[in-house]
């Protein structure tokens, strides 16, 4: 197993471990805090969802800059950059994943006390028990899928069948919140002690972070949308072509646009259009990819503006949260939060209420 693809398990720490470094160690290590910074500032990059970054050239530098990084994330303190840097690394072990041998995603997957076991099936090669099925799901947004509900599975004897790329992602689930769960207990302990070099990293972590933050949180290309999470105009589009009614241009780029950046694959995209009187397959293809920044410019194009959308009669059935954004891009992130904001009031007032 290449340890510098997964910083996180035991056998990557023990690397360092045996190496007799510790935290000034590695600061004066050459490359390391270069490196730590690449992982933080490569979480803000448009394409890293699209992008694979291997692995630096050396095992030591790759490996001790990821404990740097998780450090001076956890001094920054702030939610969004913790939760988008273990998304960003999540991403980045689940292709790493798809390419490995099955022992090494097993020996993952039983790192984190998975009960799994392989199968002689060529379309569901491993079964996990119901449990740990349970537990990825759960903890991030695949909990809002129909197809990973558990009613949706094939469940045998307490075991769920799944497919190679399904334990990746369902790894990737664990991996981010390991990650962020790391992060959160090391940004609770008392201030620190770093040194010099790291602490300019910090304070030029959190002041870059400070001032592009606006942009990535009200568009995060990193945190997508379930179909769930759409916004009314979506929603309403997405049934008007799909009954094969015919959309304006402006509807049609908001539809597409809004699905390109949701990850939406172009064929899923052009097949969604099939059904459409005036469909050209040719044709179509081309304006998908072009509005995908395969073609022309090579820019990815953004979905019109709430405002621009009222203008031109899109904007449909708007709901409170529609009120709280300016492009139905965030309309999914600002759902999150008022869904989090209610469960955090709910837990205060149960932990505060007084027995009879």
């Amino acid at each position: 197993m290449d340890k510098a693809k997964y910083p996180f398990l035991l056998q990557s720490r023990q690397h360092i471990a045996n190496l007799g470094l510790d935290i000034v160690d590695l600061a004066t290590l050459d490359g390391v805090v270069d490196r730590a910074r690449e992982r933080i500032t490569e979480t803000y990059d448009f394409l890293i969802d699209n992008e694979l970054h291997e692995p630096y050239k050396k095992t030591e530098v790759e490996i001790a800059s990821f404990p740097v990084a998780i450090i001076v994330i956890a001094s920054v303190k702030d939610k969004t950059l913790i939760e988008r840097y273990a998304l960003s690394e999540a991403q980045k072990i689940n292709k790493y994943l798809s390419k490995e041998r099955d022992e090494t995603i097993m020996e993952i997957a039983k790192y984190f006390k998975w009960d799994i076991q392989p199968t002689k099936q060529s379309i569901f090669p491993y079964t996990i028990h119901f449990a740990n099925y349970l537990n990825s799901v759960t903890k991030g947004r695949l909990v809002y899928s129909p197809k990973w509900k558990l009613v949706n599975r094939q469940l045998d004897k307490g075991r769920v069948s799944v497919t190679r790329k399904e334990v990746c992602r369902l790894l990737q689930e664990e991996i981010k919140k390991y990650i962020e769960d790391h992060i959160r207990t090391l940004s609770k302990e008392s201030i620190i002690k770093t040194p010099d070099n790291i602490q300019i990293l910090i304070e030029e972590i959190r002041a870059e972070y400070n001032k592009r933050k606006p942009q990535l949180t009200e568009f995060d290309p990193l945190v997508k949308a379930e179909e769930s999470e759409y916004p009314p105009c979506i929603r309403n589009l997405l049934q008007r072509v799909g009954k094969a009614q015919h959309l304006s241009h402006t509807e049609r780029f908001t539809l597409v646009t809004y699905l390109l950046h949701q990850g939406i694959s172009t064929d899923a995209i052009l097949n969604l259009f099939s059904n459409v009187t005036d469909f050209k397959e040719k044709k179509t293809r081309y304006q998908i990819e072009h509005l995908a920044g395969k073609r022309g410019s090579r820019t990815p194009y953004r979905t019109y503006s709430c405002p621009s959308l009222q203008t031109h009669g899109v904007c449909v059935n708007p709901d409170l949260i529609c009120k709280r954004i300016r492009n139905p891009l965030t309309y999914h992130l600002r759902k999150r939060e008022i869904s989090t904001e209610k469960s955090e009031n709910q837990s205060k007032n149960i932990t505060q209420a007084k027995p009879i």
